[in-house]
């Protein structure tokens, strides 16, 4: 079986109230401290300290080895170390937390951040510096405020049109250059008993609005600034959105879209695609691979949403990750220059390149979009003319139904207009910050929040034992408590479950057990990783070879774990290979989600703190 190698790491926060080197201590001796806590796991690959150590913020779920690899072999002297994050799904209200910031990492990759404010207290400046000229100026202007640009561009995509190659050139059919002619030549497509176009509402309802009127509502400052405003609730779309309602309703009065397009399966739909029996559909560009992969003998094109002007697109563009240097690394003298030497790397093609293999899309770098292939040409072009946005999403489920109810004529126009307007109300207003279910008297490491949720996992079911992946991207914890009250509990998702998955007593062996410590499979794969636990103590030695991590295992009270009985272990399904389980012992919905268990738990507590079982011996020998 193909081991995967993880990275996870989390800084200690005693070690952290500035990552800058403390004054009077050495370099070196500073990073050996960080790196090797009396509580947290900061890396599963031993760290080099006679070389700089760098460390990535890794806010995305997505193995950075190649970029890793790429700066190591172009920088000899760094050893980079990854901490996996995880995705977070509200970055900006995230990072506000002032814990979070005394944890940022050197170089963070993460979403963009409107904040200004918010941004010029965490990250570096970068405005000033030569290698922001290698990047497209549109690009960056969409990313910079008041001349301060903080965030560079990863990856991004665009919303467009892919169609069958092969069935244009057998009917001699054109791309569309307008609106209209794009209806015409649907018509055309429909008297060969060919579907022309089948939008995927189910998950995207707002993409083919804005994609054909994109210059209608994005063409000015004016409109971009009122879209942002009605998007955070505080305008209305009136004005603003009647021709992405109207450019619908032709569509559906036309029989261009159907009834079906709102339950429709993009799976389904990409299959007709190569089949033939749909001539185009609307997706973003990085789907691209995807088609090829799955059909590469089948000939698949890609242009921009026509609109009323001939010849003039426009493209909404979703920016993806961007990359950032902690401002408080920056105050460092002894890794300032090596930090902005990666970035300007990682801003070259070969840099360019490597973070693409990680986060897939497109690069914002003028040299790399040089070598687009014929089919992004019409992006290019665009990202050029300096006709490209970048729009927040209005789609959701409530705007879906809004939607297909305006197109069946059960709401006008001015009351699908006022019903959006109180839907993106009512979102905005679910985004004020959650209250307080507790109140932590010290800040936790992750790995000390996660033995927190093993125990209520543990109290929750009535197991002898309770483990959860630690600081893994499925199925496990990669959040911690801060000091303070305890808020943002959206942070203990875990992802890989679904809407039943309900925790769950299992049976295990005494020898399954120990095996599984040392060899946890997740999701199929085994993975260098630590469950973390209750009910166990253990000694573990994180940088050893693999087989020699657990140097001893035995249950809470000491006593040895006898290979032929059976324990009962409550877990999340899917995050214990069933290889390893003998028996389902019972499902316990009661608890709920992570997020509720994690909230339950800290309420009844009203104050916690960590652990101080010493249940866990780390060794860095």
């Amino acid at each position: 079986m193909r081991k995967q190698r993880f990275f996870f790491a989390v800084l200690a926060c005693a070690m952290l109230s500035c990552l800058c080197g403390c004054a009077g201590v050495p370099r070196e001796k500073e990073m050996r401290a960080r790196f090797c806590p009396e509580n947290e796991i900061l890396s599963y690959e031993p760290v080099d300290f006679d070389k700089t150590v760098i460390t990535i913020g890794m806010y995305a779920p997505c193995n950075a080895k190649p970029v890793e690899l790429a700066i190591e072999a172009q920088f000899p002297d760094v050893d980079v170390v990854t901490m996996e994050k995880s995705s977070i799904p509200d970055i900006q209200s995230y990072v506000s937390q002032p814990g979070v910031q005394d944890d940022l990492e050197d170089i963070i990759f993460t979403g963009y951040i409107k904040d200004v404010e918010l941004s010029n207290n965490i990250f570096y400046d970068l405005a000033a510096e030569d290698f922001t000229s290698l990047y497209n100026q549109s690009v960056l202007n969409s990313m910079s405020s008041g001349g301060n640009l903080y965030q560079l561009p990863i990856n991004s995509s665009v919303q467009g049109i892919f169609y069958n190659k092969s069935l244009f050139e057998e009917h001699g059919w054109e791309i569309p250059e307008t609106i209209d002619a794009f209806y015409t030549l649907c018509d055309k497509i429909s008297e060969q008993g060919i579907r022309p176009f089948v939008p995927c509402f189910k998950y995207s309802p707002d993409s083919v609005g804005l994609g054909f009127c994109n210059r209608t509502i994005f063409s000015t400052m004016d409109r971009r600034e009122q879209y942002d405003l009605f998007c955070s609730g505080q305008a209305s779309c009136r004005g603003l959105l009647e021709p992405y309602f109207e450019v619908h309703k032709t569509l559906y009065d036309r029989g261009i879209v159907v009834e079906d397009d709102f339950s429709s399966s993009l799976t389904r739909n990409r299959h007709a695609l190569y089949e033939g029996e749909i001539a185009m559909l609307p997706e973003q560009l990085t789907m691209f691979s995807l088609y090829e992969d799955e059909r590469p003998e089948c000939e698949i094109g890609f242009f921009g949403y026509p609109t009323d002007t001939p010849g003039e697109r426009w493209m909404q563009m979703m920016q993806g990750r961007s990359m950032a240097l902690s401002k408080a690394s920056m105050e460092d003298p002894d890794i300032k220059q090596t930090l902005l030497e990666i970035l300007a790397f990682l801003s070259t093609d070969e840099g360019q390149k490597a973070l693409l293999e990680v986060f897939s899309g497109l690069s914002s770098v003028k040299s790399a979009q040089a070598n687009l292939r014929e089919e992004f040409w019409d992006v290019q072009k665009c990202i050029e003319n300096g006709h490209i946005f970048f729009a927040n999403r209005i789609g959701n489920e409530l705007h879906n139904q809004t939607l297909k109810a305006y197109l069946e004529g059960r709401l006008t126009l001015e009351q699908v207009l006022a019903e959006t307007d109180a839907m993106v109300e009512n979102i905005s207003e679910s985004r004020e910050p959650e209250k307080a279910v507790g109140t932590a008297a010290e800040a936790f490491t992750i790995l000390e929040t996660s033995c927190f949720i093993a125990d209520a996992m543990r109290a929750a079911t009535g197991a002898e034992i309770a483990l959860i992946p630690h600081a893994t991207y499925y199925t496990g914890n990669s959040a911690r408590f801060y000091e303070g009250e305890v808020t943002m509990l959206y942070r203990f998702y875990l992802r890989g479950l679904g809407a039943g998955d309900y925790l769950t007593t299992y049976e295990i062996t005494g020898a399954n057990l120990k095996k599984l410590m040392e060899h946890p499979i997740i999701n199929g794969e085994e993975i260098n990783v630590l469950y973390a636990f209750s009910g166990l103590n253990m000694d573990y030695a994180p940088w050893r070879d693999r087989d020699k991590n657990v140097i001893k295992l035995t249950l809470a009270d000491g006593s040895e774990i006898e290979d032929s009985k059976r324990y009962t272990v409550a877990a999340w399904p899917t995050s214990i290979d069933e290889s390893y389980l003998a028996s389902i012992v019972n499902v316990h919905s009661e608890p709920g989600s992570n997020i509720d268990l994690v909230s339950l738990a800290v309420k009844q507590a009203g104050t916690i703190s960590p652990a101080k079982d010493h249940r866990l011996t780390l060794r860095w020998d």
